[in-house]
């Protein structure tokens, strides 16, 4: 029988691992039928999304607040989507906000008997620790990502499983940086730094004016020659051809993504929002700094709730702060100025950062075999179709660990007289 999968992915980092899944469920199961919402990564692999999935996403707690009822709007006329084409399994990608709602919806209503899988994680980690809990009543089988995330789901009786991260399917080594200045007329002894203004249009609004006077503190202070490339996604070109008109430097924007590892070797340093670009600027060996911005209110619930100490992904892998983040207060020109010229220039400090950033590398692969995380976790997928769905708050089976054996104490001998 054809197995039918629906699957909904929010922004660019779930487009990426939904068109690697998508590829590995085709190589092993070619007549599975596909249908939700994904990107233009998912959709060269055949899929078709059903809207845009930019859709889907929203930045910060406060800005949630004005687009809640456009969103319930949207949830409604997703499950209902989905109870019509009557899938086997649901993938739901990252944006956990939304697609642990559609879950819950779906589990309630009980007309779809599909099971329920998420892919990516949610930080559990770092911030609301009884979301575990939570999600365990409608979840079917959670991917993760990063190799301390599945126990905090076990625990609740969630079947869970580390893949891997898509980044340990690509050797760095490969990366043709020299290339790609000859490509673009750039010489091997310009500086050049790449600007990443996050995958979100509210993200590009909010950083743009920022980044780019770093830049020309930059230019003027440091390197009058200085190069920049802007590398960002097909959708916000144009927003970002806009924010750099009028740049004294030469600069480039670029949104191939045959080009984007060359890219990255291509850099001497780089300035990003913080986010998935982070861990890949630090798994490619990129010196780099990250930055993030937002609405105050949305900050402040940031500071009473995240429990960790560190924003970058790998900061939080490592243990320690190898990536400076510039955070809120600290997202300003100059000392975003500062912070990349001291990694071009100061060999120490950026031989210190890669150091450490190389092991994250070795971090980033599944468990088992030599599979890469796409096919372990299409054979995760497949492998929840096949098992029973739970109805909403039915708690999966824990596997308790057997009670230990109390050894006997050795009888007392009598000591004869």
């Amino acid at each position: 029988m054809t197995q039918k999968i629906f699957m909904i992915a929010g922004e660019h980092s779930g487009d990426v691992l939904g068109s690697g899944l998508i590829r590995s469920l085709k190589d092993k199961s070619p007549e599975i039928q596909l249908s939700g919402i994904g990107g233009p990564l998912m959709e060269k692999q055949g899929f078709k999304s059903l809207m845009n999935m930019e859709e889907l996403g929203v930045m910060g707690i406060w800005e949630v607040i004005g687009q809640l009822p456009r969103l319930l709007k949207l949830m409604e006329a997703v499950v209902i989507e989905i109870e019509n084409f009557n899938p086997d399994v649901v993938v739901t990608i990252d944006l956990p906000d939304f697609n642990f709602e559609i879950g819950k919806r779906l589990k309630k209503r009980g007309k779809s008997k599909a099971r329920i899988v998420h892919y990516a994680a949610p930080s559990v980690w770092a911030w609301r620790p009884g979301r575990a809990k939570k999600v365990a009543r409608f979840l079917d089988g959670m991917m993760c990502l990063f190799p301390h995330e599945p126990p905090y789901f076990t625990r609740h009786g969630l079947k869970s499983a580390f893949v891997g991260h898509p980044l340990s399917e690509y050797d760095p080594s490969t990366a043709d940086g020299p290339a790609f200045r000859e490509r673009y007329n750039i010489g091997a002894d310009e500086v050049v730094l790449a600007v990443f203004f996050g995958s979100r249009e509210r993200e590009l609004d909010v950083h743009a004016k920022i980044f780019m006077e770093a830049m020309e503190i930059i230019r003027e202070q440091y390197f009058p020659d200085l190069v920049v490339i802007f590398p960002t996604l097909p959708y916000l070109e144009y927003e970002v051809m806009k924010a750099i008109h009028g740049a004294n430097y030469k600069g480039f924007v670029l949104v191939n993504p045959d080009e984007k590892w060359d890219e990255f070797a291509a850099c001497n340093a780089a300035l990003a929002v913080s986010g998935t670009v982070g861990l890949e600027l630090a798994y490619m060996g990129v010196p780099h700094i990250i930055a993030y911005k937002m609405h105050p209110l949305s900050w402040l619930m940031v500071k009473l709730l995240v429990k960790t100490k560190y924003a970058h992904l790998a900061n939080i892998l490592l243990g320690e702060p190898a990536v400076p983040e510039f955070l809120q207060g600290q997202c300003n020109s100059t000392e975003l100025a500062k912070g990349l010229f001291k990694l071009v220039e100061d060999d120490m400090e950026r031989k210190i950062q890669l150091s450490k950033t190389s092991k994250i590398r070795d971090m980033l692969k599944g468990e088992g075999g030599d599979m890469t995380p796409s096919q372990k976790a299409a054979d995760f997928v497949l492998a929840v179709a096949k098992e029973p769905a739970r109805a909403f708050g039915k708690k999966a089976p824990v596997k308790k660990r057997p009670a230990p054996v109390k050894k006997k104490k050795p009888e007392k001998v009598a000591k004869k007289a």
